[in-house]
């Protein structure tokens, strides 16, 4: 393996590319000229000054490589991410480095945000390798796009001299212009064997990716794809049977909470003794615990869910108080370096404030829903700081996310990482001013004379003396420490936040945003503010207006992706929007983001025209996406249901993929099966509830074996074995439905408005049951025997949050 070759070379062996190289370089018809600023990415854009002439994925540049036989250098980042900003600053300005790549390879620049197909595919090759990933993923890769060799991020030229070898044997780290001329020396001298290694591990890969793909009955070997002449039959085309049969069951939620259990940090929440991510969608599934139903609740045992759940609101527990959180100016860092949250990566993006806002809704409705409850504050921060000028653009998209690093005062030339929100105790106390306030503060938030950054995570002194927020003592505990009532501590640390914030507003250079408006990030922040806006109406403490704020916005935003990245006459979705629409279609991910946002909007507003638009892509989704089982399994299309998360000949793509197992998103399967359940509730569509349970049961095989790797699948189960609860509104019932948005997430639970007098609506249309509804004005829940009845206390029972809250684990601590 290439792998295997990349050991420490001599001091003279890296001084020089070797003699043989320079006899086989060929000489191009031109230069290269960096093409970076060509491309509508922010993060491709930054590039646009590098001595790497930065080629974009297209036609010309694949063509070139393989004309010149020239390996492919790639490199997949983005625009918020430390390391990548660090790549571009230490390595990509390097005169040697340049030279190499530009000379030798062909470099080539991808926005992982913009073509997250590709970033999944090689990011699937490097943990291969390494069992690690992250961001620059630079990949080598042949003329035909298979990868050579992959890494991270490397040293920049020269820090390896700098680093001694231990007398253990431990090789000095690789750097830049090591692994450069390594991976050209294989080239130049043993190509075919590079690439006879090369086409192998594409194969590999393709095993490694098979997910969904092994649980079709039939043909175990795959057929060559139909002629492009040939008639594809397609989902909306087939009459589906009513029932999917397969061996997942709720076992299989039990499984995974055993297993999920075994991971749990019961000190510091989250999972695992080292670094945390936010993981959302293993969280709300702890969080569902105690609100599945009772054949679910029976099945894990109910001791066990209330244990389960309580694990999840410890989590956020720690979350919200750890340094993850912006405790001055709001929202959340992507993840925590330390185990016990108290150093973050410094990156604030959309995607995890807009899936963080869902799970601290569920969190604040699970433990109460009251003003001054426990998470209320949370939720409002995050969604104001979302629909904040740093995240909200002014023709109505969201912004991608905030950069690490940043200038920490204004007329600095070098950016640090995490400036913007670092500390010494001498500026924390000149900041707040008074001695008390700075006391109590400082004494909250563990501000250190010598910084609260440990040294062992900071071993090139970057934070020396340097403090990172974060809550250490509720203020319960201050005030007895302090001998200062509980009122006075609160009083004093919202004093001193207010002049750390607006100091740090005035004096300080705030990180760069990317522009980019994707449409799946987009969908998340919809779905969310909008369920947020309606718990908040319907919890009757809205006095400041929030709720309808979010709501608007939330529409806002949905009717600028309509406008700007949907084109209604030729029915193409588009990806992103940055100083105008983008040449990207869609991937299945912006077309389930998007329709889950849209189905908050139609119950959130009654609109029909939200639920319209919705239907409309679902059945896009499942024309481009789906793996339709009928016609014989292809090389293309493995016949077992699911969505694949690119179309059928994707550009430039080596594999096509399903998602089903959840990271820090939400997988895209996932997503599409709820969708599906939801959509079939609402509709009364047959076809997309069975194409629920199909998608789920396309996972079988790697569901009963790792079910903990799939939280959001297995929530899917819970549809497809107990049905769902459906309630349909004829007429105005706003007590009615002050129930259903209170209501956290758990099972399946849809709300359908019906007007009677409008038989000619496309809702009433579209749906079978809609003449068959009742006429007087009421709150229907559907029978077994296709009739309808009132809903009653008894159904308001099962969705009533007056409950026993799910203990905490260890000592919480309050955000106020």
């Amino acid at each position: 393996m290439m792998s295997a070759q990349l050991q420490q070379p001599s001091r003279a062996e890296a001084e020089a590319v070797p003699a043989r190289a320079e006899q086989a370089k060929p000489t191009p018809a031109e230069p290269l000229r960096n093409r970076a600023r060509d491309s509508k990415s922010p993060y491709m854009r930054a590039h646009a000054d590098s001595l790497v002439a930065w080629q974009l994925l297209d036609h010309d540049a694949v063509s070139r490589a393989k004309s010149e036989n020239k390996l492919i250098f790639l490199s997949i980042g983005f625009l918020a991410s430390h390391y990548c900003h660090l790549t571009r600053q230490e390595s990509f300005s390097n005169p040697k480095v340049a030279s190499l790549l530009n000379e030798n390879f062909v470099p080539i620049l991808i926005d992982r945000e913009e073509r997250p197909d590709l970033d999944n595919i090689y990011m699937s090759y490097n943990q291969s390798l390494s069992g690690t990933g992250g961001w620059p993923l630079n990949v080598f890769l042949t003329p035909e796009l298979e990868p050579v060799f992959s890494g991270t991020y490397w040293a920049a030229p020269g820090i390896q001299d700098n680093v001694v070898a231990g007398n253990d044997g431990v090789d000095k780290p690789l750097d830049w212009l090591v692994v450069i001329k390594k991976v050209l020396d294989s080239w130049l001298n043993e190509e075919s064997r590079v690439r006879e290694e090369a086409k192998k591990m594409v194969v590999e890969l393709g095993h490694i990716s098979a997910e969904g793909t092994l649980n079709h009955a039939g043909n175990d070997f795959l057929l060559p794809a139909p002629p492009s002449t040939q008639v594809e039959t397609t989902a909306a085309t087939i009459d589906y049977p009513r029932e999917v049969y397969g061996e997942v069951d709720l076992d299989q939620i039990e499984e995974a909470y055993v297993r999920i259990t075994r991971t749990f940090d019961p000190m510091f929440g989250g999972f695992g003794l080292e670094d945390k991510f936010l993981t959302p969608a293993k969280l709300s599934l702890l969080l569902r615990a105690t609100r599945f139903p009772k054949v679910v609740q029976d099945v894990v045992g109910p001791n066990d869910c209330t244990y389960i759940s309580g694990m999840g609101l410890h989590t956020l527990r720690r979350i919200a108080n750890g340094a993850v959180h912006d405790h001055i100016g709001g929202g959340f860092h992507r993840y925590s370096i330390t185990r016990d949250w108290s150093l973050p990566a410094f990156e604030k993006m959309l995607i995890d404030n807009a899936l963080l806002l869902g799970l601290f809704l569920d969190a604040w409705l699970l433990t109460g829903a009251t003003k001054d409850g426990e998470f209320a504050d949370v939720v409002t921060e995050i969604a104001d700081y979302i629909t904040s000028d740093r995240l909200l653009s002014q023709q109505g998209g969201f912004f991608t996310s905030e950069a690490a690093d940043s200038y920490n005062r204004k007329g600095d030339k070098v950016m640090r990482n995490g400036a913007y929100y670092l500390w010494t105790r001498r500026e924390f106390d000149a900041v707040v001013g008074d001695v008390q306030e700075s006391e109590v503060a400082a004494a909250y938030w563990n501000v250190q004379e010598h910084g609260n950054v440990d040294s062992e995570y900071d071993p090139h002194d970057e934070f020396l003396n340097q403090n990172v927020l974060h809550i250490v003592k509720n203020s319960t505990r201050l005030s007895k420490q302090l001998g200062i009532s509980e009122r006075g501590v609160k009083r004093r640390i919202g004093a001193a936040k207010k002049k750390l914030s607006s100091h740090r507003g005035k004096e300080r250079v705030q990180p760069d945003v990317d522009t980019k408006i994707v449409t799946s990030y987009n969908g998340m922040a919809i779905a969310a503010l909008t369920r947020t806006a309606l718990a908040l109406l319907h919890t009757n403490i809205d006095a400041s207006g929030r709720g309808q704020k979010y709501l608007g916005i939330a529409k806002n935003a949905a009717l600028f992706i309509k406008r700007e990245l949907w084109d209604n006459d030729k029915k193409i979705l588009y990806r992103f929007y940055s100083n105008g629409r983008a040449d990207v279609e869609a991937f299945a991910e912006d077309y389930a983001f998007l329709i889950e946002g849209l189905i908050e909007l139609y119950q959130g507003t009654t609109d029909g025209s939200w639920l319209e638009w919705a239907d409309e892509l679902q059945m896009l989704q499942i024309k481009l996406f789906y793996d339709n089982p009928i016609p014989p399994p292809t090389m293309a299309n493995a016949r077992c249901g699911a969505f694949y998360s690119t179309v059928l000949g994707a550009p430039f793509t080596l594999l096509r993929i399903k998602d089903a197992m959840d990271t820090s998103q939400p997988s895209v399967n996932a997503v599409s099966v709820s969708n599906l359940f939801r959509l079939g509730g609402l509709l009364g569509d047959e076809k997309y509830t069975y194409l629920a349970k199909e998608s789920v049961n396309a996972f079988g095989v790697e569901m009963l074996e790792h079910p903990n790797l799939f939280p959001g699948l297995l929530c899917g189960i819970v549809p497809w074995k107990l049905g769902g609860r459906h309630w349909i509104v004829v007429g105005e019932n706003p007590s009615h439905l002050a129930a259903f948005h209170k209501s956290p997430r758990a099972s399946l639970f849809t709300l359908r408005y019906h007007d009677s007098r409008n038989a000619d609506s496309w809702l009433n249309k579209r749906d079978p049951r809609a003449a068959s509804f009742p006429k007087e004005q009421a709150v229907y829940t559907p029978c077994p025997d296709g009739t309808y009845r009132k809903i009653d206390n008894s159904d308001f029972a099962q969705v009533d949050l007056s409950r026993p809250v799910p203990p905490a684990h260890g000592e919480a601590i309050s955000t106020s």
